[in-house]
C-alpha cells in the first residue's frame, strides 16, 4: 500500500470557516431583507401614489366638464371643499342630436341646486361660517336673490359670473333650441323645450373628513357617497378669478411617507350653459 499524507480541517481551521459562512449568510439575509423591505415600501408609495392620482384626476376632469363651479369662489377664495354642478343630463337631451353633445344644466330653477335651500343644502357656499343662511333662492349666499343672470357676465361685480340666476335664463334674440323659432314658450323655459325648469343643478362635492383623513365625494341629488382615500392630510382648492383654481393635495402613508399633488383646471363648459360654445 502506497502512504498518504492527506490531513483534515484542524479545529481553528473550522472554527474560522464557519464564522465566515455565519458572516455570508448574515450579509445576505441583511440584503434580502433589505431588498424586501424596499420592495414592500416602493409598492406601498406606488399604491399612494395611484390613489393621489386617481382622486386627482376624478376632481380636475369632473371641474373640465361642468358647467358651473359652486366652491370655491371669490367670497372666500381658499377652501377645503370642492363643488361643482355634475354632468348629469335630466331630461336626456342633446345638442344637434348628437349623444357626443349632451345639454348638461340647461333649464335651472330660480332656486339652481333644487334642494329648497340657499346655495347648496348643508354647505357654507360663501365661506363665511354659517351655513345654509339667507332665502331659499340665494344661490351664493350673499344676501341677494337672483342678482346675476346667466350671460357669461359678472353683473354684480363680486368675482363670480352667473352664481344666481332667475328663473329667465334663455338667450334674449336667439334660437335656444334649433327650431326655427326665437324666444318662443314661456319665460322660464330657458332651452325653449316647452318644459320648465327640468334639468337643474346636480352640485358633485368633494370634501375632507380631517379626523379619519378621508377625502369623499358626494352627490347629494343621487345619495351617493364614495370614500376616495384615507391617507389625506391636506385638502385645499383656491379659487382665481375668473373660474380657474388651483386644487392641492397632500396623502400620507403607513410607513410616513408623503406625496403632494397640485394642478390648475378651468371649467371649458362654463359658457356651454348660455348656448355659446360646446366642447
Amino acid at each position: 500500500m502506497k502512504a498518504t499524507n492527506e490531513k483534515g480541517l484542524t479545529l481553528l481551521e473550522l472554527l474560522i470557516s464557519i464564522a465566515i459562512l455565519a458572516i455570508v449568510v448574515g450579509a445576505a439575509t441583511l440584503f434580502t431583507s433589505t431588498s424586501i423591505n424596499t420592495q414592500r415600501q416602493g409598492t406601498a408609495r406606488s399604491k399612494l401614489y395611484h390613489e393621489g392620482l386617481l382622486a386627482m384626476e376624478r376632481m380636475t376632469s369632473g371641474v373640465k366638464r361642468c358647467s358651473f363651479l359652486l366652491i370655491p369662489n371669490a367670497h372666500n377664495p381658499t377652501r377645503d371643499i370642492l363643488a361643482f354642478s355634475g354632468r348629469v343630463n335630466e331630461d336626456n337631451d342633446f345638442y344637434f342630436n348628437d349623444p357626443l353633445f349632451p345639454r348638461i344644466d340647461e333649464d335651472p330653477k330660480k332656486q339652481m341646486t333644487d334642494d329648497d335651500s340657499s346655495g347648496i343644502k348643508g354647505f357654507d357656499d360663501d365661506g363665511d361660517g354659517f351655513t345654509d343662511e339667507g332665502v331659499m333662492n340665494d344661490d351664493d349666499e350673499d344676501g341677494l336673490d337672483g342678482e346675476d343672470p346667466l350671460d357669461g357676465i359678472d353683473n354684480d361685480a363680486d368675482g363670480n359670473i352667473d352664481e344666481d340666476t332667475h328663473d329667465d335664463s334663455d338667450i334674449v334674440g336667439m334660437d335656444d333650441d334649433g327650431d326655427g323659432l326665437v324666444d318662443e314658450g314661456e319665460e322660464r323655459d330657458d332651452d325653449e323645450d316647452g318644459d320648465i325648469n327640468e334639468d337643474p343643478l346636480n352640485p358633485m362635492i368633494y370634501s375632507l373628513d380631517s379626523a379619519t383623513n378621508t377625502l369623499r365625494a358626494s352627490e347629494p341629488s343621487s345619495g351617493e357617497t364614495v370614500d376616495l382615500s384615507t391617507h389625506v392630510t391636506f385638502f385645499q382648492v383656491t379659487y382665481e378669478a375668473p373660474e380657474r383654481i388651483l386644487i392641492e393635495l397632500t396623502l400620507a402613508g403607513d410607513a410616513g411617507e408623503n406625496l403632494t399633488f397640485s394642478e390648475y383646471v378651468c371649467p371649458r363648459n362654463t359658457f356651454q350653459r348660455a348656448g355659446k360654445r360646446v366642447r
